[in-house]
């Protein structure tokens, strides 16, 4: 029990390759963690430290080991060099490559702004409108989104892939 609470004071942290983080300020749906993770994978993977990503048979979960740890220290507000200290000593330890070769500092501070744009300080859902294509009228569909900078909205609460259909305008919704 003592060990329990101290852990809890501790705030994020990343124990034994389980990633433990605080609770967002809005809480993400299923598929949003599923996104963000495959976003942070597809990043390690376009990174590619051990060089495999090009063989195509190669599997995809490569870098699986890295992604929940990752996340947490983003969340957390882990700053690049943190980042970085955390890969350097993966490479070194987990996947047993020499670590002078790379430049953690420059990939960490990609892996931050790429989180930073996308999934800090989610606003919460609102509801807008999707324009459905191809059905010989016009034909609008409220969905729930967050609001992104830019104008930009993230679908939420949608089961199915909509990231490569072509939905036309997002309009906030009117109250």
């Amino acid at each position: 029990m003592a060990a329990r609470k101290a852990r809890a004071r501790l705030g994020p942290q990343v124990m034994r390759g389980v990633s433990r983080t605080t609770a967002m300020s809005t809480a993400l749906s299923k598929r949003e963690l599923r996104q963000r993770a495959a976003q942070l994978r597809a990043l390690l993977c376009s990174w590619d430290p051990i060089g495999v990503m090009d063989i195509p048979d190669w599997p995809r979960d490569e870098y699986d080991c890295l992604v929940g740890p990752l996340l947490t220290l983003l969340q957390a507000g882990a700053d690049n060099d943190a980042i970085g200290s955390h890969l350097r000593k993966e490479i070194d330890e987990h996947f047993g490559l020499s670590p002078e070769h790379y430049d953690f500092r420059a990939v960490a501070a990609r892996m931050r702004t790429w989180f930073d744009q996308g999934w800090r300080d989610l606003a919460q859902p609102v509801s807008i409108f999707v324009a459905l294509l191809d059905e010989g009228v016009d034909v609008w569909r409220p969905v729930q989104a967050r609001p992104l900078p830019g104008g930009l909205f993230r679908i939420v609460g949608v089961e199915v892939d909509v990231s490569d259909t072509k939905l036309g305008s997002f309009p906030l919704a009117q109250s």
